[in-house]
């Protein structure tokens, strides 16, 4: 996979189905037996970077989602992925979250892929002080 292909791929097929509340669509990014690890970046609804999400299988993910994403919903943020690094079958990205009033924070991830999919997915905030 490209540097490219990867980016539209977290942005179109994850990211942008976060943002629009379809947890069925952004779940199709990974494959069934993913392993999807998430620290905070935005504090909201009693989540914050002090605590880290650690989900195994499309079937969790899809569960968290489903109330995670209506919570994002009402405050309003959305996800840009920025730039994105690619080497065989893993690759890194940066990314920020932007809030309603244009506030933004940054995130960095990894991923692994597999076919085309993301296997294993880590996201830790740029900065724990935010």
């Amino acid at each position: 996979m490209t540097p490219e292909e990867l980016r539209n791929h977290l942005q179109k097929n994850y990211f942008d189905n976060v943002d629009t509340a379809n947890p069925g669509g952004a779940i199709l990014a990974f494959t069934p037996d993913m392993h999807w690890q998430h620290t905070q970046v935005w504090a909201h609804d009693g989540h914050d970077s002090r605590h880290t999400d650690r989900l195994q299988g499309r079937d969790a993910l899809f569960e968290f989602m489903e109330a995670r994403v209506k919570e994002m919903q009402a405050i309003q943020i959305r996800h840009k992925v920025d730039d994105v690094i690619v080497t065989g079958d893993c690759g890194a990205f940066r990314a920020r979250v932007i809030g309603p009033t244009g506030r933004e924070l940054g995130f960095l991830g990894w991923v692994e892929l597999n076919d085309g999919l993301i296997k294993r997915y880590i996201v830790v905030p740029e900065d724990f002080a935010a």
